[in-house]
């Protein structure tokens, strides 16, 4: 808190959120002389965005759950937080890799062996087989030699029997590289078709928020939001996502809202984070930092310039630690502040 004496019109000012007042007198007033050098502040022509911190939850992109496709012992599973990429196994059973993952969108629905029909799904395997470096020919969703060929290969570099045959349970496609979540089985369990293996995601992570059915105007496609993380850190998201269908609870109705991150920030799943929500704007506002505020007397603001004229103001839009202002003000003078 500060004390000032100015000609007569006593003043006291706070941070934002505490009383400042200021009594007496006409400006312009002249204060006296500080003692010491004061805090100041420059008078802004800036943009302003009043935001809502509304509860969200930090997690990766793109959940899902990884079933074992074969039954026997399960001898290796990766262990949680690890990422799988291209060409790689994610568990083994019986002591041999039981499922290798491939990019792809369109899931295994039936073995692949020479003399099967054209289709995407083959395409799609030859694309995967190319990008590992064996060459199956023309990537055109046909299995001729070159693709058996190619699948012997990738088969003899990972010590599996040189058949050309893949199986369905063979292989796992996903839009990318996988991350390993929550474990739910563990080395000696016995794996069986369907059992649950772990969770799994994208490396690619998100920000999902609850949000009020009532108040789904505050979040639109594409809008920047503020992300606050357990460490207090706070990063810039984007709304990538906002949910047409709502959700009954015991809070009332909510619709999802997903948040995308440019970046990985943080080595978290399932972390409680803070999402500001643009809830106002304004553009090109002139503007000073809310510690400026002096209440006056009988009602109203004014700041002080550092020649220690005071200037009366009206405050608009509030947000953060800088407000919107109107009067005898322009971009570029100094004003004091509270420390």
């Amino acid at each position: 808190m500060r004390w000032r004496l100015a000609g007569g019109v006593a003043v006291v000012a706070v941070a934002a959120g505490g009383a400042i007042v200021a009594t007496g007198g006409e400006e312009p007033v002249r204060a006296a002389e500080p003692a010491a050098a004061r805090a100041t502040a420059t008078v802004e022509r800036t943009d302003l965005v009043d935001h809502e911190n509304l509860s969200g939850t930090l997690g990766y992109a793109d959940p899902g759950t990884l079933v074992s496709a074969a039954a026997g012992v399960l001898t290796g599973l990766r262990e949680a937080g690890s990422v799988i990429t291209r060409g790689h196994s994610l568990y083994d059973v019986a002591d041999e890799p039981a499922a290798f993952l491939f990019y792809g969108t369109l899931p295994a629905w039936r073995d692949f062996t020479p003399g099967m029909t054209d289709g995407a799904d083959v395409r799609q395997l030859e694309r995967n087989l190319r990008a590992l470096g064996y060459a199956p020919g023309d990537v055109d969703g046909h299995w001729d030699a070159d693709t058996t060929a190619a699948v012997e290969r990738f088969q003899e570099a990972r010590g599996l029997t040189q058949t050309g045959t893949l199986g369905r349970t063979q292989i796992l496609f996903r839009d990318g590289p996988t991350r390993i979540g929550q474990l739910r089985a563990a080395a000696g369990d016995q794996a069986a078709p369907g059992r649950a293996l772990a969770a799994v995601s994208s490396t690619r992570q998100e920000v999902t928020v609850a949000l009020d059915a009532e108040r789904q105007t505050i979040a639109r496609d594409g809008e920047r939001v503020t992300v606050e993380l357990p460490s207090g850190r706070t990063v810039w998201g984007r709304i990538s996502a906002v949910g047409t269908v709502a959700t009954r609870g015991q809070d009332g109705s909510t619709i999802p809202v997903t948040i995308a991150l440019r970046s990985r920030v943080a080595r978290l799943d399932q972390a409680p984070v803070s999402v500001g929500f643009a809830v106002e704007r304004r553009r090109d506002a002139l503007a000073v930092p809310v510690k400026a505020l002096l209440a006056r007397q009988g009602g109203g603001y004014a700041v002080e310039l550092t020649d220690r004229r005071l200037v009366r103001v009206t405050p608009g839009l509030f947000a953060g630690d800088w407000v919107e202002v109107s009067g005898a003000l322009r971009a570029g003078q100094r004003v004091v502040t509270a420390e």
